[in-house]
């Protein structure tokens, strides 16, 4: 399914039950004057009405994201007269959250993918997240149906969704004439590149990463989790086949496989090729003069099935004991930020975030990389949310580092990975 049909179906057909993933980064912007959806339906000309609030929100985001979102807050709270203190959170986000919130110094809210609501729905002592069902006006339908169930958790409503996302290929167009469909037409042109040795790479890929290298891994119809089941079949031979493929594209990266060495590479024109999110579109158009985004190739035939989050401006458990105008202060943004029809466009145009406010869906015309990102999506699979995938990350990070780094081989790698997430659920 490829272009707007792509982004059409996730109006309604990707739905968070799939029986696998996604995750990772990303964000949108307008000021909403022209009384859209993002106009008396999410309280944004509301300020008359009700006493202004302060609240806190913790965002992580790319440069690009980051500028974009600074603008953003400052015409909500221009056009409302509430306050949003936006700081970032000084470290690994969900490690801070570890913190922050059992001492009552966290946030009211932060921005993430939906992978984390189930993860923190089950904390009870103390809670991590709050239900604001009957504080947000807003309708759900006003959202794509996977979007309306990646927010929400055992009925409750825990944030509201701005966009999807996924990882795909990004190419430099002065270095290739065209997307490979393949990964055999890929490999024969990172050949002509790679050269270590004078710096050069086929490719910048974190390797290491479950998210991003989840398409292949599941590309032979295995899932890391099945979520359905609630069983972990990251040892299936499908999984292991897909292995195989990580393990080709993983020869012609740099030596260290961390987000930060492998993006430079790309972006610095020492690689044709890299494999990353919509997060680190505006960073890297600013970077390359002809940058290119297509799905991910195909291997034997097979798509692959990376990972889908959808954005989220998650509802903290800090929320409980606030004043009720810092509660209407981060519902009321969230709503105006996820249902301002000219946010959503801005953020699709400029920072490749795939919409899933319903109108926009229906009527975008949207660029080529996002068209491309929403294919990536249509052939993936949402992340799972269950809290057993809170244990599935880091042992099969250190799978994945293991074979990188050729200390053990993949078979034997996802075995022990699986041995181990089974033994901590």
């Amino acid at each position: 399914m490829g272009g707007s049909t792509a982004l059409a179906a996730l109006a309604g057909c990707i739905s968070t039950d799939s029986g696998d993933g996604g995750s990772g980064d990303g964000s949108d912007g307008s000021d909403g004057s022209d009384g859209s959806d993002g106009g008396s339906d999410d309280g944004s000309d509301g300020s008359d009405d009700q006493n202004t609030g302060t609240a806190a929100l913790w965002t992580d985001l790319s440069d690009g994201e980051d500028e974009a979102m600074s603008g953003y807050v400052d015409d909500f709270e221009s056009e409302t007269g509430h306050t949003i203190n936006r700081e970032a959170p000084g470290g690994e986000l969900d490690q801070q959250l570890e913190t922050a919130i059992p001492s009552g110094n966290g946030p009211d809210s932060w921005i993430w993918a939906h992978d984390w609501i189930g993860r923190f729905a089950v904390r009870e002592e103390p809670p991590f997240l709050y239900d604001a069902s009957d504080d947000v006006d807003v309708s759900l339908d006003s959202y794509s149906g996977a979007a309306q169930q990646a927010v929400q958790y055992d009925g409750a409503l825990h944030g509201l969704p701005f966009a999807s996302e996924t990882v795909a290929l990004y190419y430099n167009k002065d270095m290739v004439d065209e997307a490979p469909a393949t990964v055999e037409e890929m490999v024969s042109i990172m050949d002509e590149f790679h050269d270590p040795g004078n710096g050069q790479y086929g490719l910048s890929y974190p390797v290491a990463n479950p998210y991003f290298v989840s398409g292949y891994v599941q590309a032979y119809g295995g899932n890391i989790y099945d979520e359905e089941n609630r069983e972990v079949t990251l040892d299936s031979d499908a999984c292991k086949e897909g292995m195989d493929a990580l393990e080709t594209l993983s020869d012609y990266v740099p030596a260290d496989p961390g987000y930060e060495s492998q993006i430079v590479a790309f972006a610095d024109g020492a690689a044709p090729f890299a494999v990353n999110g919509p997060w680190e579109l505006a960073n890297l158009q600013s970077e390359i003069d002809n940058l290119g985004v297509a799905p991910l190739p195909a291997v034997d035939g097979n798509n692959p099935r990376s990972y889908s989050g959808i954005q989220t401006i998650y509802f903290s458990a800090m929320l409980d004991d606030a004043d009720q105008s810092t509660v209407d202060a981060i519902t009321r943004f969230a709503e105006w930020y996820t249902t301002n029809e000219e946010v959503v466009e801005t953020n699709a145009k400029e920072q490749g975030y795939i919409p899933v406010l319903s109108s926009v869906i229906e009527g975008g015309d949207f660029p080529a990389e996002v068209e491309a990102f929403a294919q990536q999506v249509d052939r993936g699979v949402p992340t799972p949310t269950h809290p057993d995938m809170n244990s599935v990350w880091t042992p099969l990070t250190e799978a994945l580092t293991r074979v990188f780094n050729g200390d053990q081989e993949s078979g034997p790698a996802l075995d022990q990975a699986a041995s181990e997430i089974r033994e901590n659920l």
